[in-house]
């Protein structure tokens, strides 16, 4: 922003809502990224401890729709395992987006803090995720962006409840059946027909949660071995059976793996769905392991960022020394960074894409990023591999008028 915009934008008159700012005490900053910062802050009236975003509209470009989608998604949504949107208002050259704080740490950071961790343990939380996702899909909306980063738990306290986090990219869907094409989600976590682009819907939350659920109980991904090659990784997903190596899943289950390949079936109409993914055998208990998977979930975790980190590591080195014509907040393909509550981690504002329905009208579709406080939580550099190896894509933009969103009065979502 230039000093002459500086000053027009200061003084201007601030919106209405802006007022509502004098009731929240700012703290210290959670994270940062190229839209702006998200930090914490006190409601002065309860004295309730928030996580406030905040988004640069200049960083955006003026395009409310991707703050009022975001919007429109969480403030409509009431579950005790969702993240609320407490309140939001705007001053002329910021969107201040107040959530619940959630402060436990991420899933695989209170898994790794435990004694032990065996695949019945795993059931509560993997059951939360399940009727957290149905929850939306019964409302019509798909999260797109499912991965342990985004599953919080809301303090550090015994019993604290596991919270499904960041609506950034998520969507409300005309109906059931409305096909969606935008490019996005996490690398890793991301179904094959998100990567394709073949057109996908609700099913992709199903396929996120089958990569979790795998993943909690070995730690790596059911696709490490490709992981290396995009292309190669892709046509796993896609034509490849689930390797469940006996040296890290001897003694568990055949209920779980039954359940991880139908939430991984590359077919999405034939993936199975929230609601009878809940009706599995496998929350029954019955014949889950109890066996102590800590160790192994622990050093494969550990050892599937230290290759993600060499490999970002050398993309580095070779964008060092070439000469590029973006700027440092874009990829290769239009992505750019996104605001994290902890740490700028993920790729997933799909910058100027449209989604392009099976109707073939258009949709501007809404972006967004973590909002919620994990301390000391990890980074995702999966993200940063995918984004620099997709390229060459691209989409129309032809947007349309966000969904129509008014601020709050006060005091908002508080109670």
């Amino acid at each position: 922003m230039g000093l002459r915009d500086f000053f027009a934008s200061h003084m201007e008159k601030q919106p209405d809502s802006l007022e509502r700012r004098k009731y929240y005490k700012f703290g210290a900053i959670l994270g940062s990224g190229t839209f702006g910062q998200v930090r914490l802050a006190r409601f002065t009236p309860t004295n309730q401890t928030v996580a406030v975003k905040m988004i640069k509209k200049d960083a955006i470009h003026g395009d409310a729709n991707m703050v009022l989608k975001e919007i429109a998604v969480v403030e409509r949504l009431n579950h005790p395992n969702i993240v609320r949107l407490l309140d939001w208002f705007e001053s002329n050259t910021k969107y201040y987006l107040v959530f619940e704080v959630c402060t436990g740490g991420e899933l695989f950071q209170k898994i790794c803090q435990r004694g032990r961790f065996s695949e019945k343990d795993a059931i509560p939380f993997i059951k939360v995720c399940f009727e957290a996702i149905a929850y939306l899909h019964e409302n019509d909306i798909v999260h797109r962006d499912i991965k342990p980063e985004n599953l919080l738990f809301k303090h550090e306290g015994e019993g604290a409840p596991l919270m499904l986090t960041d609506f950034g990219i998520s969507r409300i869907m005309k109906d059931s059946n409305e096909v969606l094409t935008t490019l996005c989600g996490s690398f890793g976590y991301a179904a094959p027909e998100m990567l394709t682009r073949e057109g996908h819907g609700k099913a992709v939350d199903i396929w996120s949660m089958g990569t979790v659920l795998f993943s909690v109980l070995c730690g790596y991904a059911p696709w490490w071995k490709y992981e290396s090659n995009q292309a190669e990784t892709l046509r796993a997903m896609k034509f490849l059976p689930i390797e469940f190596d006996e040296r890290y899943w001897w003694g568990i289950s055949e209920e779980v793996k039954d359940l991880i390949r139908r939430c991984l079936d590359p077919n999405q109409h034939a993936r199975i769905t929230a609601a009878d993914a809940l009706n599995h055998p496998w929350f029954q208990s019955l014949t889950a392991s109890d066996r102590d998977l800590l160790t192994d979930v622990k050093d494969n975790w550990q050892k599937k960022f230290q290759r993600a980190f060499n490999k970002i590591k050398a993309i580095n080195r070779l964008r060092a020394g070439s000469s590029s014509t973006k700027s440092d907040s874009e990829s290769e393909d239009g992505y750019s960074e996104s605001m994290d509550g902890t740490t700028p981690h993920s790729a997933n504002f799909p910058k100027d894409h449209a989604e392009e329905s099976s109707n073939a009208s258009h949709n501007n579709d809404g972006n967004g990023a973590n909002t919620q406080a994990s301390h000391g939580s990890s980074t995702n550099p999966f993200d940063q591999i995918l984004a620099q190896a997709r390229q060459n894509v691209s989409d129309n933009n032809n947007g349309t008028d966000a969904h129509n969103a008014s601020a709050p009065s006060l005091p908002g979502g508080f109670k």
